[in-house]
This record gives structure tokens, sequence and C-alpha cells, in this order.
């Protein structure tokens, strides 16, 4: 909804109400008192709205209609896209949306119907699941290795590598690459994951990837250097009120077959 539209409306409440609501300022819109007051029952009666309308939804044993999905742009574009025609060809009735984020949705709000995050929700009335771990290691493209020869804990310095970007998202494995990569010349930072992968594939230099997309890329080879941050856990969070949902059931078990075997592979390696 634009600016416009939202002022609009604003001021048609506060002629309904009788009360002034919010105080415009050069900054924005600013909560007068009566505002403030006028808040915890506007929260309350959009609870009890996002309420009804999932208590209604969860009576719908229809293998069809939306399913909105959150998930980050690596678990979406390494995980889950490459899997969408087998879920379209089982329930043709489905359609998927998914919202490529970093963001912690609010499920409760409505926001999106399923969450898939690398910190465990802590919102109320959700249906938590642990889905996989995701381990990381150190990979260079074949092209890299015949070009500059393949990177060893006694030589990594003199070798090209790639980081993530330098924010609180990814601190942990930064601190854990700065720390094993000597003098290594730094070609290269993002904020994705997707785009660290095709870089390496592309000869550009050594990342830290996970080892369930790197490891069965033929393109990439994984280095002799050992040790590795703390692996990620993916965890999988829905509301209450709808887990037993046909569709959202059936997105659910789609995911759980898609997780599954990569979790069963990292345990036997």
């Amino acid at each position: 909804m634009d600016p416009t539209t939202v002022g609009r409306r604003l001021g048609q409440l506060e002629a309904q109400l009788g009360a002034r609501l919010f105080d415009r300022t050069s900054r924005g819109f600013t909560l007068t008192g009566a505002g403030r007051r006028l808040l915890p029952r506007a929260e309350g009666i959009e609870r009890e709205a996002m309420s009804l309308e999932r208590d209604l939804s969860g009576e719908d044993s229809k293998l069809e209609g939306l399913v909105r999905l959150s998930a980050t742009e690596m678990l979406t574009t390494r995980f889950i896209a490459p899997f969408l025609a087998k879920f379209r060809h089982r329930y043709p009735g489905i359609l998927l949306d998914l919202i490529c984020t970093n963001r912690e949705v609010d499920l409760a709000r409505g926001e999106a119907d399923i969450a898939l995050r690398l910190a465990r929700p802590r919102q109320e009335n959700l249906v938590v699941k642990k889905l996989l771990s995701i381990h990381l290691g150190l990979y260079a493209s074949t092209d890299y290795v015949e070009q500059f020869g393949m990177p060893s804990p006694g030589n990594v310095d003199r070798h090209r590598v790639i980081l993530f970007a330098d924010t609180q998202q990814f601190r942990r494995e930064n601190a854990w690459f700065t720390q094993n990569i000597g003098d290594a010349a730094v070609v290269m930072r993002s904020d994705s994951v997707s785009s660290v992968v095709s870089a390496a594939k592309g000869g550009l230099g050594i990342a830290m990837l996970p080892v369930q997309v790197a490891d069965p890329d033929a393109e990439l080879v994984r280095t002799p250097i050992s040790g590795a941050p703390e692996p990620r856990v993916v965890w999988q969070a829905v509301h209450r009120d709808l887990v037993n949902t046909a569709r959202i059931r059936a997105v659910l078990d789609f995911l759980g077959r898609i997780f599954a075997p990569k979790a069963a592979n990292t345990r036997a390696s």
C-alpha cells in the first residue's frame, strides 16, 4: 500500500473516531496519547482476525491453494528450487510462493505459512523442527586447481580467497576463515551464498561452501585444508493452527523428502 493511501485511510479513521491518533511531522507519523491507548486494542483485533483466518484455513482438506514459503536465498536456490518440477507434478493444485529473505518473517501475522531459518524461531504457537545441519568446507574449482595448484595448509597464503560479506550474519564463518588463510588475497566478498558458489565455480578463488551443495558438483573439489566453523542448523517453522492443513502438510512432507537424504549423506560422510 502506498504512503498516500495509508495517510488517507488514517485520516478517515481519525474522522470516524473523532480523535487525532497521529502527529504529522517532517520525519513521519508519531502516535499521540490517544493513538498509544488505541494501539493494544488494534493489535488484539488483528490477532483475532489472523487467528480466525488460520482456524478456517486449518479446515481445508484440499490439496490446492497458495502456500507461502519463506527461506534464505541459499536454501531456496540450492536446496528447494531444483525439486520444484517434481513437486508441481505431484501437487498440481498447490501454488508455492517462495519468499527469499534473511529477515525473520512473522508467521502469526501471516507474512508466510512456513519458514525455514538458520536460527531457531522463538515466536509463540509455532511447530518447530530441525531439518538439517549444514556443514561447511573449503572448495576451489577444477580450473582454479589446474592453474594455481591445490591449496593446502602450508601454501594457502599464496592463493586467492572469497569471503562472505562483513556482516553479523556471517560473523562465525568469516572469523574462522580469516584465522586460517594467512596472507591470502581476498578477491571478493558477498552476502549471497549462491554468488559465492558461482564465483568459486568460475575459478575466482577458494570459498567456504556448504558440503551438501559443493560435494556433488563435479566442477568443485574440496581442498585438504581441514577444519570448519560450527555447522549451521536449518529450522522449519509453521504456525500450530496451520500444521494439519492439507496443502501445508504436503509442502512440509516435500521439504522433509528434500532435506532428509542430505542429512543422511552428511552423517555418512
